[in-house]
């Protein structure tokens, strides 16, 4: 009798599983994913094939169909309307340019059966391209606190920022660090959002460029002018002592 329920409970775990499995996939937003039924190939006697689609609320609408009698493919849909396509010899249906409207459960019907296998799908914006930007004190001890701005912020994203010789510089998820001047200028910092679909990193920001001595900067772009002023009453000064100098010799 215990083997027997073993066995039973074997068999029943067997059936669950079978009855809920499938592929779950996660894409971006303009990507591309194809769901293949478990044979990979529909029998010769299959007189047709309706993949359907249900989203997070659970509305339940046709992607596309195909009738071996007049041999017609229907998309009645609008959400999947130039998105869907279907290879009625394997039953594979593949989704093009998704959008985040295409995220759900697909099954396929064959011969007005549904199959057991379910493939679920997740659509995902891709991360922004990242930029740095600065706010430095600059002082006996030089700092910048640099941010990592990529735009609207998306759900799940993280953030990782790196200097020149790879290391990790934050281990919490922080959009903003603070740095310290070194002794070396090409020392660089960069961010890198990533998400389960996409990852991008910023362009490279340089100590160099962080810590460019803005005093002696805003110095110079002062005193140059002044210097081309001086130089400028000093030529006038010049040619008016000398065109004196020439009249009083003439009357002399």
């Amino acid at each position: 009798m215990k083997m027997f329920f073993r066995r039973s409970h074997i068999l029943w775990i067997l059936i669950i599983c079978e009855a809920v499995s499938g592929d779950y996939v996660t894409k971006a937003v303009n990507s591309e994913t194809a769901f293949t039924p478990v044979s990979g190939s529909v029998a010769p006697s299959t007189t047709s094939i309706i993949w359907k689609h249900r989203n997070n609320a659970g509305i339940v609408v046709k992607v596309i169909e195909w009738d071996r009698d007049d041999g017609s493919f229907d998309i009645p849909n609008a959400n999947f309307k130039s998105h869907a396509r279907l290879d009625k010899d394997t039953g594979e249906l593949t989704l093009r340019d998704l959008q985040l409207k295409h995220t759900g459960v697909y099954t396929i019907d064959i011969n007005s059966k549904e199959q057991r296998k379910q493939f679920s799908l997740t659509v995902k914006e891709s991360v922004n391209e990242p930029r740095i930007t600065k706010e430095c004190i600059l002082g006996d001890v030089s700092e910048c606190a640099l941010s990592c701005d990529g735009g609207d912020a998306l759900p799940e994203t993280t953030i990782t920022w790196k200097n020149s010789a790879g290391e990790t510089m934050n281990r919490q998820n922080m959009r903003t660090i603070t740095v310290t001047k070194s002794s070396n200028p090409e020392k660089f910092y960069t961010c890198t959002l990533k998400n389960a679909v996409s990852e991008k990193t910023s362009d490279p920001v340089y100590e160099s460029d962080l810590f460019d001595d803005s005093n002696t900067k805003f110095v110079l772009a002062i005193v140059t002018p002044l210097i081309s002023v001086v130089l400028i009453i000093i030529t006038l000064l010049t040619w008016l002592c000398y065109f004196k100098l020439r009249g009083l010799k003439r009357h002399s």
